[in-house]
């Protein structure tokens, strides 16, 4: 029997057959995270790079030790990563501020433009300051790309379908490492130049067509839907309509008039807060006055928490990593680690939905911190068991990460922001994941490289150390907000309700509502 909904209800217990209804939005959804896969390729390009000979030999110094007979400087390294860290920061101040001024639809494009420019600069780099110029332009480019995906999602997908739509945010990004971590084992049998080279070229596979040379998100452009919710906000109710149409088709109009009511509804209650708000100074202030300064507090921590347990550690230095500690054939094992990864990841678009994003973040982050741990002690030993079980290690740090926090981290921030000021707080969720990635990824190189710390498998001590606050501040800061409408969080918030309790008082609430 063919499922038919009543839209203008929630009803999260059918979920899957409403996920099934939208094929429209989803595939408007993944278009939108191609930022997310150009963030994911190029976050850890710089640390792959580094493990190939030729990369080696163009922007190192002659160190015997190594294999190749060179070695790239940490403080190289370094400058790389906060070169991409500091461009993503301020792609994501600016993006935040683009996405009200120009809208959403055309962010993304400048920000696919931005990053053609820093590519290029990268491309035709010979020495390690150039190359550091390019990593920075386009990181800013990135940054905003990546900005538009979680502020269209949020915006517009139904409640039921939040959690699941969020996660393609680190999804997204989890594909373009997947990616790169493939074409680095292909490249890594082209001798010289080219097979580092390759993997700088194909970053234009994210903003060009090979044959045409024009933008691919630009080339979309034309038939890419501005958020409904935008032109809503601007007045523009018809092109609102238009746009609700391309994005579920217009078979179904009872679904194109349920979602215009309910976008209307939230940017109706949005300018009511905004108008009310305006006397408190400027948006990116009033995250951190009164009750927005507790949700601000909650998205960041968990996308901060990504990069202090050692995300870009592993995501970005694991191939140069796994080729210090001795693993010999380090690209075929980073491939298998990137498809560990990707197969968890994909699995947590139904865990979010199910087991709720609180259990996911605390206890897996309490795992994640276990597992560090262990690594840390199995670098005190030496031989090959040693060896491979800190591997093993990386691989069950990388399917916990991706199943909970990696997954989780970017939904929830989105989730808890309220209506007027959800840009701004990802504006500040980006600068937060940007400013940890960017402290963990400068230490990293220093703490691995053989001419610095060399501790080898022992930096999962370093690691294992920042986790243990972050459990702490994840049990008593996360709450759960699966199945909770705006509406919900706004009452939750406002009456100062502890986040542990966030379900049970939602529950007495409605069944407050519903008794005679």
């Amino acid at each position: 029997m063919a499922f038919h909904p009543d839209w203008d209800g929630l009803h999260p217990e059918h979920k899957w057959k409403i996920l099934r209804k939208q094929k429209g939005f989803t595939c408007w959804a993944l278009y939108s995270s191609v930022g997310g896969v150009m963030y994911g390729f190029d976050f850890g390009l710089a640390g792959t790079a580094t493990a190939f000979p030729a990369f080696q030999k163009q922007y190192g110094r002659p160190f015997p030790s190594q294999s190749s007979g060179y070695l790239v400087p940490a403080n190289y390294q370094s400058g790389w990563a906060g070169a991409s860290m500091g461009g993503l920061i301020i792609g994501v101040i600016a993006g935040g501020q683009l996405l009200e001024v120009m809208g959403r639809k055309h962010s993304l494009a400048l920000g696919s433009l931005i990053t053609a420019v820093g590519v290029g600069i990268q491309l035709a780099s010979h020495e390690w300051k150039l190359f550091l110029a390019g990593r920075l332009i386009s990181a800013i480019g990135f940054g905003v790309a990546l900005m538009e995906f979680p502020v269209w999602i949020g915006e517009n997908t139904r409640q039921e379908l939040r959690g699941f739509f969020l996660c393609l945010t680190n999804g997204s990004i989890v594909l373009g490492q997947f990616m790169l971590a493939c074409i680095s084992r292909a490249s890594s049998t082209i001798e010289g130049k080219w097979s580092y080279r390759t993997l700088i070229v194909l970053q234009f596979v994210f903003v060009s067509n090979d044959q045409t040379y024009v933008v691919i998100l630009v080339g979309g452009y034309p038939v890419y839907p501005e958020s409904p919710y935008y032109l809503l906000k601007k007045g523009h109710t018809e092109q609102a309509r238009v746009a609700l149409s391309h994005i579920h088709g217009s078979k179904d109009q009872t679904l194109i008039d349920a979602e215009e009511k309910r976008i209307a509804s939230n940017v109706a209650f949005s300018e009511d807060v905004r108008a009310t708000a305006s006397r408190n100074g400027p948006l990116l202030v009033q995250c951190f006055q009164g009750t927005n300064l507790k949700r601000t507090l909650i998205a960041i921590i968990p996308v901060a928490g990504q990069q202090l347990i050692g995300a870009p550690f592993v995501l970005g230095y694991a191939t140069y990593f796994l080729s210090l500690i001795g693993v010999k054939d380090y690209f075929t094992v980073s491939v298998g680690l990137y498809i560990v990864m990707l197969l968890s990841n994909m699995s947590a678009f139904f865990f979010i939905e199910t087991a709720g994003r609180r259990p996911l973040l605390v206890l897996g982050t309490m795992v994640l911190t276990l597992i560090l741990m262990l690594m840390g002690i199995v670098g005190c030993f030496n031989g090959r068991r040693a060896l491979w079980v800190a591997v093993v290690c990386m691989f069950v740090w990388s399917i916990i990460f991706q199943l909970t926090l990696g997954a989780v981290g970017f939904a929830i921030g989105s989730e808890v922001a309220s209506l007027p000021l959800r840009a701004s707080t990802q504006s500040i969720v980006g600068f937060t994941q940007g400013f940890a990635g960017w402290l963990v990824g400068f230490v990293s190189p220093f703490l691995i490289n053989p001419d610095a710390a060399d501790l080898g498998a022992k930096v999962g001590f370093v690691f294992a150390g920042l986790g243990v606050p972050l459990c702490i501040a994840f049990y008593f800061l996360i709450p759960e907000t699966k199945g909770l409408s705006f509406d919900d969080m706004d009452y939750l918030f406002s009456n100062t309700v502890g986040c542990r309790k966030f379900q049970s008082v939602i529950e007495q609430q409605r069944g407050h509502f519903r008794s005679p």
